[in-house]
């Protein structure tokens, strides 16, 4: 007696006439194409041009400076005015200074981003320049802060220059 299963045609799975892949695939194209329409088609790096490497843009000048002291290390602040002699602002300023020790030689450079400082009422406070840049054309009060500065330096402002300025056009 020959086996059959039951019902008898168990063996094949009813099959369905519907393009499901092809479908799945429809939907999928659907959806990319939604998303790229959808998407702001605005470049915003291309529009806010960034500029690197113009140091000769910033102008420093009126430069005076406030040493703390702990221990064997020093903390410099330094503050003046500067001057965006650029046609852009500028949203970051990277200052380097040049601590020397009493003869006169190099004893460590440091170089760190310039602050804005804002004077009112309350008193001073500093802003990064991304959050306040200096707009072409502008002075304004800066600081720098230098820290760990040895001991036997010859407490003399340190000899500084404008490293890296990054403008936004």
């Amino acid at each position: 007696m020959e086996h059959r299963p039951y019902p008898p045609n168990a063996a094949k799975p009813p099959q369905s006439k519907f393009p499901w892949p092809l479908l799945a695939l429809a939907i999928a194209v659907l959806l990319l194409v939604a998303t790229l329409w959808l998407s702001p088609s605005v470049n915003r790096a291309a529009s806010n041009k960034v500029i690197k490497n113009n140091p000769d843009q910033l102008e420093l000048f009126s430069i005076r400076m406030s040493p703390q002291e702990a221990n064997t290390q020093a903390n410099v602040d330094v503050y003046g005015e500067v001057s965006n002699t650029g046609p852009q602002s500028v949203s970051n300023a990277i200052i380097s200074a040049v601590f020397k020790d009493k003869d006169g030689h190099p004893l460590v450079t440091q170089q760190k981003p310039m602050q804005r400082m804002e004077s009112s009422n309350a008193g001073a406070k500093s802003e990064d320049l991304s959050t306040s840049p200096l707009k072409a054309g502008e002075t304004a009060e800066f600081r720098v802060s230098y820290t760990d500065i040895p001991q036997n330096w010859n407490h003399q402002t340190p000899q500084l220059s404008v490293q890296q300025v990054t403008a936004r056009k």
